[in-house]
């Protein structure tokens, strides 16, 4: 008796337009592949733009120091501890300093 699909098949679940994440499930065989994709760009353009306006700028209140896109907001939001998620958000722009807006908040 086989088992799983004789083709490979993709079933493509969208966009979801409040995280900017695409799903595609891919059933290959007996095998079933899920694949989220986001598309940076946009969010990489807008953390382009915060620097360029920030610019030669002093720390001072109103700066933004990056943008975090909505994929991992939400996740950095759902932490209950403020000190966890003010390291939480430390740690994204770490990881992730394309998306820092405020080049002298990396230098803390």
């Amino acid at each position: 008796m086989k088992h799983g699909y004789e083709e490979n098949v993709t079933v493509d679940e969208g966009l979801d337009l409040h995280t900017g994440i695409r799903t595609q499930l891919h059933f290959e065989g007996d095998s079933l592949i899920t694949q989220k994709t986001f598309d940076a760009e946009p969010h990489l353009l807008h953390a382009q733009r915060l620097r360029e306006a920030q610019d030669g700028q002093r720390w001072g209140e109103g700066k933004l120091v990056g943008h975090i896109p909505p994929a991992f907001y939400a996740k950095i939001c759902a932490i209950r501890d403020n000190a966890a998620r003010v390291k939480a958000v430390r740690q994204f722009f770490a990881d992730h300093p394309a998306l820092v807006g405020y080049s002298p908040y990396l230098k803390r």
